[in-house]
């Protein structure tokens, strides 16, 4: 894996249309998001701001080092609305029916089960609740990282896979060059 600094910067390059993704998810103060797989945590930070004091943000991941940098930078920052949630990787131990977007950035293709995996975390999301998928689907060089160590998933895989979970696809924005940004209900 790699370090949480430099998750951040790939994460807030231009080429990663972050302010687009952010503007897209149409995120409102009050609002309880999970970034599920979070990284560094650039989006957690992100989305701690736009949902406030009255919202909560969910930085979910499997190493420990990632909720360790997230939870120090949000202390430095005065963020008492973000909690990190270390997860073993089959399931997120929150509470049913409490967060309104379940977001993923670049991590959907490290998942195993996936159809299972999701309807499982059905559960934590309100009703109307949206599951945001960006993820790289082996568009570009056959030579690049991502195609050949097979860090990738297509789009019609996802989609295929996430309707199995009982999820409908609602959004799909066409933003990014060599990944698939996806909103399901």
């Amino acid at each position: 894996m790699g370090s949480p600094e430099r998750f951040n910067r790939k994460a807030s390059e231009p080429e990663s249309r972050p302010d687009e993704i952010i503007e897209a998810l149409g995120l409102s103060p009050g609002m309880n998001i999970i970034d599920l797989g979070s990284g560094g945590g650039y989006y957690t930070l992100r989305f701690a701001e736009i949902v406030g004091k009255t919202g909560r943000v969910y930085a979910v991941d499997t190493e420990g080092d990632n909720l360790a940098y997230i939870k120090n930078k949000a202390r430095e920052r005065g963020m008492d609305n973000v909690e990190v949630v270390h997860s073993a990787g089959d399931d997120v131990p929150l509470s049913d029916r409490m967060v309104d977007l379940i977001y993923s950035r670049n991590a959907y293709h490290h998942l195993t089960s996936r159809p299972e995996y999701f309807r499982r975390l059905r559960r934590l999301l309100k009703p109307r609740g949206r599951v945001a998928l960006v993820d790289y689907d082996g568009r570009g060089s056959r030579f690049s990282f991502h195609r050949l160590f097979g860090h990738y998933t297509t789009r019609e895989t996802v989609v295929d896979e996430m309707q199995k979970a009982d999820y409908r696809l609602i959004e799909e924005h066409p933003i990014l060059s060599q990944q698939f940004f996806l909103v399901f209900e």
